[in-house]
């Protein structure tokens, strides 16, 4: 280090020091005046050492409270780091009461509650009609020859055979009634091959 700067900051320092002692000096006068000026009594001076004396009972009182709360935050993060490693034991009483109750709970059977849409899908299809059914479930239909020689579907009734004469048309009701079982016209039976096949009743 430089001698000459060490010396240059010494004078700066004593310089400094100077202005501090004179600003000093300056109030010490100006605090003189003021006394001079204002006299203070002796009451007031009691009066504000009593006020000074309760102020600094209420800081150590507050002083003393918090010492009380900073040793009680210490015990609670003691206690918070001890729990984080191992729970303690009354949680794991607690754990075991309500694993206990989830094992019976498990253990126990309820009825199954089906709602409608769960019972309508439960529910087996109806087996849908083939058409082949339906055509079994229609009346059969046979052709029978009508009274002016045509052929013709017509639904069957009674009887597997449906019988129709070709010249009922021309036969009067008093012919019908009565006359000789000879004279009869031969009758026409139509199957359901679609055949025509002409038969005479027997006398």
């Amino acid at each position: 280090m430089d001698i000459t700067n060490t010396d240059s900051k010494v004078r700066d320092l004593e310089h400094v020091i100077d202005e501090k002692e004179r600003e000093i000096q300056m109030l010490r006068d100006s605090i003189h005046e003021y006394n001079n000026l204002n006299p203070v009594d002796e009451e007031r001076i009691k009066e504000i050492e009593c006020q000074v004396k309760e102020i600094d009972g209420l800081v150590r009182g507050l002083t003393a409270e918090m010492l009380d709360l900073k040793a009680c935050i210490q015990k609670l993060s003691k206690s918070h780091d001890e729990g984080a490693k191992r729970p303690p034991e009354r949680f794991q009483e607690k754990n075991q009461e309500r694993a206990a109750r989830d094992g019976e709970v498990a253990s126990r059977k309820y009825p199954a509650v089906e709602t409608s849409s769960v019972a309508a899908a439960r529910k087996p299809a109806e087996p849908v009609k083939s058409y082949s059914g339906l055509e079994d479930e229609l009346p059969e239909e046979v052709m029978i020859i009508q009274p002016d020689g045509t052929m013709k579907k017509e639904v069957k009734k009674g009887d597997d055979m449906i019988i129709a004469d070709h010249r009922g048309g021309g036969v009067s009701p008093a012919g019908r009634r009565g006359g000789d079982p000879r004279d009869r016209k031969p009758l026409i039976y139509a199957d359901d091959d679609d055949t025509v096949e002409i038969k005479r009743r027997r006398k």
